[in-house]
């Protein structure tokens, strides 16, 4: 039994189409944002905590810290990112 195709899902397709396919340049850029900007936001966390506390924390830890964050979050979003859309 074949299911009749709604309207939703003609929009969706229309929508797919419109966009068409996105260049690695966009998907490299999407990949570095998704995995940086978090990492930057946790790193002045940790670093704004560190000093309400008066415990300082060594820049060097920090960018460690902040490293191991992006590369993590990279290795999760890439295949999010790189996935065909079709």
């Amino acid at each position: 039994m074949r299911a009749a195709p709604t309207s939703a899902i003609l929009r969706f397709e229309t929508a797919v189409q419109r966009i068409g396919v996105r260049t690695r340049m966009a998907r490299l850029g999407g990949l570095a944002i998704a995995s940086l900007v978090p990492a930057l936001f946790w790193s002045a966390m940790m670093a704004l905590a560190a000093s309400w506390l008066h415990a300082p924390i060594s820049t060097f830890t920090i960018a460690i810290v902040g490293g191991a964050i992006a590369l993590f979050l990279a290795a999760v979003c890439a295949p999010i990112v790189w996935r065909d859309p079709a």
